[in-house]
């Protein structure tokens, strides 16, 4: 089973407030444990990103 997230946060660019999105791509393994199989940091939550 493999469930992804994001959260977004308001960051600081150049002296301007940005937002972005950390994808996080949790999963369990065969034996039940959490397994966090990656991060990623996006611009947005957006369809365009993902292709």
């Amino acid at each position: 089973m493999v469930f992804l997230d994001a959260i977004h946060y308001h960051v600081r660019e150049s002296n301007i407030v940005v937002k972005k999105s950390v994808y996080i791509d949790l999963g369990y393994n065969l034996e039940g444990f959490k397994e966090i199989l990656g991060l990623w940091v996006g611009e947005n939550e957006s369809s365009k990103y993902w292709l």
